[in-house]
């Protein structure tokens, strides 16, 4: 009797085994359909939506000639084809950020200029010019020329924010003073350019460098006569956000016949009250380097503007006469 019972328990035991070895087995192929059918699924919505880094921004097809800046939809806000005016609307995919400097893919840096210091005379008499580029470590304080918000400089190096109207923190209120005050005078004015971004101003000198190119010169011709009417990349005023194009309200064309207008004439009488100099005077272009451009204003401050005038000085004299050297 004895040798039956354990007989009938090994087998007992036997068969407990093998159920609970094919309930693992079952329970491990359960679990490898399950993993399959969800890597599946995912490899699937993966394919069907969009990359989160791809732009879901249509690009500006603007475009300038050197003396004339070509009117978009909208100008004094946020263009169409541009995100809405909020901090986070105008900051660029991830991927798309730049992770060096600024100039990085810039094609036309000047090959002399040296980095300009930005707290010599103070950030508003920071100098640009053939001599002195914005200095890598730069960092811009935007708001929206539309309505005072923050705006990511950065995100505005991107093409499809050609159209953004910025400028800086500093300009923006004596900014707005000046055109409230010039059409309650009788003198509505228009801002045509503002804030350019690094890569905004590559195109545009690289498009200047290809005409005169296209005219018959050679490389190194046709950077020196794009150079006459045009800054290389990060010399620009514009780049700063402390230069500004402003014409008659209607007109888009920069030409020299804004100094015959009511405009430019109230301009030159009040600008200095609200820290804003005609830049590129037309008696000082043997020093800026630059053509004579009556639309061009720069901020430098009230105390500053009002020196400046009545020592009858360009941006340059002021800084080498505050540097002692005249």
């Amino acid at each position: 009797m004895s040798n039956n019972k354990r007989k009938k328990r090994k087998k007992k035991k036997t068969n407990s085994n093998f159920i609970l070895s094919v309930i693992c087995i079952a329970a491990i192929l359960v679990f490898i359909a399950a993993a399959v059918k969800t890597a599946k699924n995912n490899k699937a919505n993966t394919l069907s939506e969009p990359s989160s880094s791809q732009s879901t921004v249509n690009p500006s097809s603007e475009k300038e000639s050197e003396k004339a800046t070509e009117k978009p939809t909208e100008r004094t806000t946020v263009s169409t084809s541009a995100p809405s005016s909020t901090s986070s609307s105008t900051t660029a995919p991830e991927s798309q950020r730049p992770n060096t400097s600024f100039y990085a893919n810039v094609k036309y840096r000047s090959p002399t200029a040296k980095s300009a210091d930005i707290f010599k005379h103070g950030r508003n008499l920071m100098l640009l010019n053939k001599e002195w580029e914005l200095p890598e470590d730069f960092k811009w304080d935007l708001v929206y020329w539309s309505n005072g918000q923050s705006v990511d400089a950065l995100s505005l190096n991107y093409k499809q924010y050609d159209q953004v109207f910025a400028v800086d923190r500093a300009a923006y209120g004596p900014l707005k003073n000046m055109f409230a005050d010039a059409e309650k005078a009788g003198v509505p004015l228009q801002m045509v350019s503002p804030y350019r971004s690094i890569q905004k101003q590559d195109r545009l000198f690289t498009e200047s460098v290809n005409y005169y190119k296209n005219q018959g010169f050679s490389e190194s011709e046709a950077i020196k006569k794009a150079n006459n009417s045009r800054t290389f990349t990060g010399t620009s005023e514009h780049n700063t956000g402390f230069g500004f194009d402003i014409l008659e309200k209607g007109n888009w064309t920069l030409t020299e016949s804004f100094e015959k207008t009511a405009q430019f004439k109230w301009l030159m009488e009040n600008a200095e009250n609200y820290g804003f100099i005609l830049r590129y005077r037309k008696d000082k272009t043997n020093i800026t380097g630059i053509i004579y451009e009556p639309w061009h204003f720069r901020y430098v401050g009230v105390e500053d503007a009002k020196k400046i005038n009545s020592m009858d000085m360009c941006l340059e004299e002021y800084i080498a006469y505050l540097d002692g050297k005249i």
